[in-house]
């Protein structure tokens, strides 16, 4: 499922060698609204996992991955980097997020307060729908049944901000949150310089 270089298994036992209490090695994948996924490693003793967690089994240590994680990591090998420029673990995975389209039908995982329906929309639709013209799109606070945006990336000083703002996101806002009676785009626009994407 998973396989580390030479390099990287050196790293990982040298930064276990000097910790007592950590074991082993957790491993995490998320989506984060664009088309890689984000990565994150931590060392941690056996007390640190949990009865869902998968297991591992290398030679010098044991990796431990959450079931979401899992999915996401299937065939990635992770590799280590020493470069003047550069240096780190890097992370090679055949796999890519699914990007939802916008509007891309009825959602039935919304729930809780309007902002964390807000915030959870635009994690998993509105943001991956704009990252792909470089554009990205935050949450800055609700009132009145007002949600006021931010856009930034591509979208900040984009002459066609508005029609992005008014046919897409305020549309599939108001139509999967009824509550919502307006979408204010709270950005300057006239500070932005040219997007890279029109």
């Amino acid at each position: 499922m998973l396989t580390l270089t030479e390099t990287a298994k050196k790293q990982i036992s040298s930064a276990l060698a000097q910790q007592e209490d950590k074991t082993e090695l957790r491993v995490e994948a998320t989506t984060n609204g664009t088309s890689e996924f984000s990565y994150g490693m931590k060392l941690i003793g056996p007390q640190d996992r949990t009865p869902e967690d998968v297991i591992v089994e290398g030679e010098e240590f044991q990796i431990v991955i959450d079931p979401k994680s899992a999915e996401y990591l299937k065939g990635v090998t992770i590799d280590y980097e020493d470069k003047i420029v550069k240096s780190g673990f890097k992370f090679l995975n055949p796999n890519k997020p699914e990007i939802p389209k916008l509007g891309d039908g009825p959602r039935t995982d919304l729930t809780g307060p309007v902002a964390e329906k807000v915030q959870r929309l635009l994690d998993t639709e509105l943001n991956p729908a704009v990252a792909a013209h470089g554009g990205k799109i935050q949450l800055v606070g609700i009132r009145d049944n007002k949600v006021y945006l931010s856009f930034g990336g591509g979208c900040h000083g984009c002459g066609m901000v508005d029609v992005t703002l008014k046919q897409g996101v305020e549309q599939r806002l108001r139509e999967l949150i009824p509550e919502i009676e307006e979408v204010v785009d709270t950005t300057d626009h006239s500070t932005g310089e040219n997007p890279f994407y029109t």
